[in-house]
């Protein structure tokens, strides 16, 4: 199963835009924890949502900046979406190198792994035998932070082990979000989907922190709170809409049960064109719980913590 999860990452390689403000402005910003931050096992609930809230401040773009992309040909272009980064680069006349790298958390790497000073990694090609098409790396901080690396190419595995060290390098270095000219700032880059429960009484965990997305009980309720971009034509015809304090919100159903409600707003402007892969894209957040009820209070207060949209 983790096979197929990371192959089908590395060839789909769903992408969108990020981008904005100045490079030079977040060279001048410190990164938010010190190298020796990742090599420290978290051991409690606040810890791991330290190191979540960590990986949600590194540029990811900048882990494979363009200057290290052009010493292997002429990069076509480098695309983005939230928390992940998507190159592609003409090498030698005739092979065409495609990368893509997003962060996540993990408990552990499984299956058979390398060390790479104390991060483990997992190299998984695409198939057994054979020469490989496509290979993804995925490498984990011994704080639970972790990087997937995908490549095609044709030695994607030879390539994505070369590339991957200096990559958990600039990782450690703590690039902030903006470092690289290609990330786009929006609402949602390096935000908290947590964040609303400091706005509601009496939450509960469920589940393990998310770069994306947060899980919590109340009112007796199953809550999950969601941030992403989109594309804006399958927003516009998702579901209905209804106003909640007055902002425009689509309320559509879960495909598994339909009397769950999903919530859906827009929290800022699209994304600049061509700076996404697949089309133009908005940020969104999006809440889902067992009732309208809940799912409108709690939209309700995550929409207060993105009041300029």
């Amino acid at each position: 199963m983790h096979r197929i999860l990371v192959l089908t990452a590395a060839a789909l390689l769903v992408a969108a835009g990020c981008g904005g403000e100045s490079s030079e402005e977040a060279a001048t910003v410190p990164p938010a924890h010190p190298p020796e931050f990742w090599s420290q096992p978290p051991h409690t609930e606040e810890q791991r949502q330290e190191v979540a809230a960590g990986a949600r401040q590194i540029d990811v773009c900048a882990l494979l900046p363009r200057d290290v992309l052009a010493d292997l040909g002429k990069v076509r272009k480098v695309t983005t979406d939230l928390y992940s980064c998507t190159a592609e680069v003409e090498r030698d006349g005739a092979d065409v190198v495609i990368a893509y790298w997003s962060p996540t958390l993990l408990d552990e790497v499984t299956g058979a792994t390398k060390q790479i000073g104390d991060v483990s990694a997992r190299v998984v090609p695409d198939r057994e035998t054979g020469p490989a098409k496509a290979c993804g790396i995925t490498s984990r901080f011994p704080a639970g932070a972790a990087l997937y690396f995908g490549v095609t190419a044709n030695d994607p595995c030879a390539l994505a082990e070369q590339l991957t060290p200096g990559m958990l390098d600039r990782w450690r270095a703590g690039p902030v979000q903006g470092t690289s000219p290609d990330t786009v700032r929006t609402v949602l880059l390096g935000a908290d989907p947590c964040a609303v429960r400091t706005r509601l009484s009496g939450t509960t965990d469920i589940g393990e922190p998310r770069l994306t997305a947060c899980r919590f009980r109340y009112r007796d309720e199953n809550v999950t709170v969601g941030y992403e971009y989109r594309i804006p034509d399958y927003l516009a015809t998702q579901g209905t809409e209804v106003r909640i304090d007055g902002h425009p919100v689509r309320r559509s159903v879960s495909v598994y049960d339909n009397t769950i409600p999903i919530l859906t707003a827009q929290v800022g402007p699209a994304l600049p064109p061509g700076r996404t892969a697949h089309g133009p894209r908005v940020p969104v957040v999006e809440v889902t719980s067992a009732s309208d009820g809940v799912a409108g209070e709690v939209m309700a207060q995550v929409l207060a913590l993105f009041p300029e949209r």
